[in-house]
């Protein structure tokens, strides 16, 4: 059973981490064709992944050169066999002049191997869900560029409570589970026991790209050592809706519901529908405890259509 700290769990950011710290050295240099990036990087991974044995540690793995295609190299031991998913680049950006969200323009497929070294006792996460992981991350030289044992929450997009972390590092975390309990140990640490734990080799696409800095490399490949401990689900604008109700046509992608079409998406707009009234005030009801009137919000599932209507009454602009 391992232990982390209280402050760790509660707080959403440090400054110590390198998701969400501002880098002077962190360097841009000029940007390539990003699938010739691609066809690099997959080749440098392969060979890597040929070449090197892994050990698994308490809080992070040992890689060792060993003779190409070796038995117990990464690719073809069998204690935890090398799996691979085919990821695209799922970052969005603020236009600066428009206000609008817009994919990063990425048509790569990028293939990422990864080890399941646990899959988890706890519960599966969402894209959207705030998570809490540890991790330690390392370069394609063996070396170490970052170490995190006492884990730190993410989250996706962006949001008051959590950074977003690299492409590659959150899309991973859909193929383990959450510890199966976290304990209040009543001395200012928890402890959790048998969470989800992932090595994962991400190309640089799903990660920094042609950003460097002193312990990263512009188009470097890097790998990470995760375990995902627990989560929360979101509402990411704060209008009182559950982020994961706010997919509208059921697809699975938040972004492309937009119901008043002014460019933010239905789970990062206050007004969904565009009728000069929140979301939050539309779903508001008022009603009586202990002689006293209240204001309360409609479970999801209770909010009413409008009359005559056919949808909740917060997306529908005619119904105030």
């Amino acid at each position: 059973m391992k232990r982390i700290f209280a402050s760790a769990l509660i707080l959403g950011c440090s400054l110590l981490l390198w998701n969400c710290k501002d880098d002077d050295n962190r360097k841009e240099v000029e940007i390539r064709d990003r699938q010739e990036v691609y066809n690099e990087n997959i080749g440098k991974i392969e060979t890597f992944l040929k070449t090197n044995s892994i050990e698994i540690l308490e809080d992070g793995v040992k890689f060792d050169s060993i003779a190409f295609e070796a038995n117990n190299t990464i690719w073809k031991q069998t204690t935890y066999p090398l799996q691979s998913i085919t990821l695209r680049n799922d970052t969005y950006t603020i236009n600066s002049r428009t206000g609008k969200y817009e994919k990063l323009v990425d048509n790569v497929e990028y293939k990422v191997y990864y080890l399941i070294i646990n899959e988890g006792g706890g519960e599966s996460t969402s894209a959207y869900d705030n998570v809490f992981t540890s991790y330690a991350g390392y370069n394609l030289d063996r070396t170490s560029f970052e170490t995190y044992p006492f884990g730190i929450w993410s989250g996706y997009p962006s949001n008051g409570n959590a950074s977003e972390f690299i492409s590659g590092y959150r899309q991973i975390l859909r193929q383990i589970k959450t510890a199966s309990g976290i304990i209040d140990n009543g001395d200012g640490t928890y402890s959790y026991d048998n969470p989800g734990r992932v090595v994962v080799f991400i190309p640089s696409g799903l990660g920094y790209f042609n950003s460097g800095n002193s312990s990263i490399g512009a188009y470097a490949p890097i790998i990470f050592d995760i375990k995902l401990i627990t989560f929360k689900e979101v509402d990411h604008d704060n209008d009182g809706i559950l982020s994961k109700y706010e997919d509208i046509n059921g697809n699975g992608n938040l972004w492309d519901d937009d119901t008043d079409g002014d460019g933010k998406p239905d789970f990062l707009d206050l007004d969904d529908d565009g009728d000069g009234y929140t979301t939050r005030e539309e779903i508001t009801y008022t009603t009586q405890e202990n002689g006293e009137t209240v204001k309360k919000l409609y479970p999801f599932n209770e909010i009413p259509n409008c009359t005559g209507g056919s949808v909740k009454k917060h997306l529908d602009k005619n119904c105030h």
